[in-house]
C-alpha cells in the first residue's frame, strides 16, 4: 500500500494567496502561515509552543501573587510602625521627677531636703547681757532692735537667735548653736552643707521654688577651721508675691569641742540691702567663745 502525504505546510485549500495551512497527515488543520519556511514543521513542535504559553500564564501568576503579598506585608509593617509612633508614652518611668540638691550646682533646684534631718529637741540658751548671741560654742553681736526668739530646729544645739518682721508672716533671722557630731555633722564643710539642707528646704519656706548656691568656701575663725555657706532660697507666695525669697547664711566653725560644732545661720529678704547690710555684719562678727 502506498503511503498517504506526509504532514507540513500545503498551499492552503481554500484558495487564500500566499498562505499555507498545516496537514498532520490525515487531515487539515486550522493552523495557518505565510512563511512556512520558518513556520514549526512538525505537529510535536506546535504543542511544544503552546505549553510555553501554559508555563507563561504560570509565570503571570506566581508574580502576581508575590506582589500581592509583598504590598500586604509592606501595609502591615508600615501599620506597625505608625502604632509605635502613636503609642502612647510610658507613665510609670521610674526617673525621678524632683531633682535632689547638688552643693555644686549654680542653678535653682526645686528638691525638699536632701538628708535626713535630726528630730530631737535640744534646749536653746537664755539671753545673755553682753549684746552677744551665744550658743554652740560661738557668738556673734546681736542686732539692736530685733526680739529674740528660737526658730524650730531640732538638730540645733543650744540655740540662741533673734527674729526680725518683714512682712506678716515673712521675717529674718539671725542666730547661733551647735551641730551634734553624732548626728553626721562631722566636719565644718559636711556640716555647713547639711545645715543648709535642712534649714533651706520645703520643711522651713512655705512656697518653696528651689534653692542657688552663691558661694561655699573655707574660713579661719579665730584660728580653728570653717566652712560658709550662702544660697539663694526662693518662694512662690500668692499673699507676698513681692518676695522672691531670702539670701541664707550658714558658718560651721570647728571650736576643738569633740561632740558638737558652732553655727552661725542668718537669712534676709532678696532686695533687702537694710537686713542683709545688719546679718552681714553680725556674720563678720562671729566668735569662738
Amino acid at each position: 500500500m502506498a503511503s498517504g502525504p506526509q504532514a507540513g505546510w500545503y498551499r492552503d485549500p481554500d484558495g487564500t494567496p500566499d498562505r499555507y495551512r498545516w496537514f498532520d497527515g490525515e487531515r487539515w488543520t486550522d493552523r495557518t502561515t505565510t512563511s512556512p519556511d520558518s513556520a514549526p514543521q512538525q505537529g510535536r513542535t506546535g504543542h511544544r509552543g503552546h505549553d510555553n504559553g501554559r508555563s507563561s500564564s504560570w509565570l503571570w501568576a506566581m508574580i502576581i501573587v508575590i506582589l500581592v503579598v509583598a504590598v500586604v506585608v509592606a501595609f502591615a509593617l508600615h501599620r506597625g510602625t505608625s502604632s509605635d509612633h502613636n503609642a502612647e508614652p510610658d507613665l510609670n518611668s521610674s526617673s525621678p521627677t524632683v531633682s535632689a540638691w547638688n552643693e555644686k550646682s549654680t542653678t535653682p533646684s526645686a528638691s525638699s531636703s536632701a538628708v535626713t534631718c535630726p528630730r530631737g529637741q535640744r534646749p536653746g540658751n537664755q539671753d545673755s547681757n553682753d549684746g552677744r548671741l551665744h550658743g554652740g560654742g560661738v557668738s556673734v553681736e546681736s542686732i539692736p532692735s530685733w526680739r529674740h526668739e528660737n526658730l524650730t530646729l531640732p538638730w540645733v544645739m543650744g540655740q540662741s537667735a533673734q527674729i526680725d518682721d518683714v512682712y506678716p508672716g515673712w521675717m529674718s533671722v539671725s542666730g547661733v548653736g551647735g551641730l551634734p557630731v553624732a548626728e553626721g555633722f562631722s566636719d565644718p564643710q559636711t556640716a555647713a552643707t547639711m545645715m543648709m539642707d535642712c534649714f533651706a528646704s520645703s520643711d522651713y519656706y512655705a512656697g518653696y521654688t528651689g534653692e542657688k548656691e552663691i558661694r561655699s568656701e573655707a574660713l579661719t575663725i579665730d584660728g580653728h577651721p570653717a566652712w560658709w555657706k550662702r544660697s539663694e532660697v526662693y518662694v512662690s507666695l500668692p499673699n507676698l508675691p513681692q518676695v522672691r525669697g531670702d539670701v541664707v547664711d550658714v558658718v560651721v566653725v570647728n571650736t576643738g569641742q569633740t561632740d558638737f560644732l558652732g553655727m552661725y545661720f542668718n537669712s534676709a529678704t532678696i532686695g533687702d540691702s537694710t537686713r542683709q547690710t545688719l546679718v552681714d555684719h553680725a556674720r563678720q562678727s562671729l566668735k569662738v567663745d
